[in-house]
């Protein structure tokens, strides 16, 4: 995959993460809740740490680009900072679908930046 002049091996973005603070606290529910961290190294060096609280808000159908797909709805709230002297409290929202087994939009507010990610298109 690409993104402006990064180019990341799809490998590396659906390698399963092993952490005692993972993305995801299987198995999901609503109002379910758990703390994700997740320290980094970027393509240029760089290292960071974010730490968010995660919270289930809902299990309902969602439509996006792709089409309609029962997904949980995922709250995570916290910080990150790297090794630049960044620091920012963000907010990120998951749509993820089970029948997908990914998330189909994220939505991220960290400092001053937005960022909305959808799949647009999905087939079996």
């Amino acid at each position: 995959m690409t993104i402006g002049k990064d180019t990341i091996p799809v490998t590396d973005i659906v390698k399963p993460e092993i952490s005692e603070t993972p993305k995801y606290d299987w198995p999901l529910e609503v109002g379910k809740t758990w703390k994700y961290e997740n320290n980094w190294t970027s393509q240029d060096g760089t290292t960071g740490n974010q730490s968010q609280d995660a919270i289930v808000l809902s299990y309902q159908e969602e439509t996006v680009e792709a089409g309609t797909f029962m997904a949980y709805t995922i709250k995570y709230t916290g910080k990150t900072t790297n090794s630049r002297g960044y620091s920012a409290n963000e907010t990120e929202v998951w749509l993820y679908a089970p029948s997908v087994k990914n998330f189909i939009k994220l939505t991220q507010h960290q400092g001053d930046f937005r960022y909305v990610e959808e799949l647009i298109a999905y087939s079996k």
